[in-house]
């Protein structure tokens, strides 16, 4: 786990404006890397499907206290979001894990910003 305490403007690029890629960019690179469309069509979509679930497991497990849970969920989250581009929701799931790694008390302001952040991500790569 990390010990860099969780920074304001995570999720931001210099000067504030929040930080944006583009879905199909990461993802035509890691078809790139697989030489396998389907596969990374499959990835997307069980994204996709998965989100709204990581989202309330990762609500549930901060909300009853379980830190190493919600650590390793919110890592998971950070990870495969960045791998379909969806790198605000990386970002913000970054924010709050490191959050919740040093066990600060009011993660609920970032927690609405992950929620805004993966509803953004699944209407994007929707229609990808």
């Amino acid at each position: 786990m990390s010990c860099l305490p969780a920074r304001e403007d995570a999720g931001k690029q210099p000067g504030g404006a929040p930080a944006v890629s583009s879905p199909n960019g990461a993802l035509d690179d890691l078809r790139e890397q697989l030489h396998d469309d389907a596969a990374v069509e499959r990835f997307r979509q069980n994204y996709l499907e998965l989100l709204e679930q990581r989202i309330q497991e990762i609500a549930r497990s901060i909300r009853v206290g379980h830190t190493d849970e919600s650590v390793t969920r919110l890592l998971t989250l950070e990870t495969s979001s960045h791998m379909v581009g969806a790198d605000e929701l990386s970002l913000r799931a970054a924010a709050l894990r490191l959050a919740v790694g040093h066990h600060q008390p009011d993660t609920g302001v970032l927690f609405a910003e992950l929620s805004r952040a993966a509803a953004a991500a699944r209407d994007l790569l929707s229609h990808s």
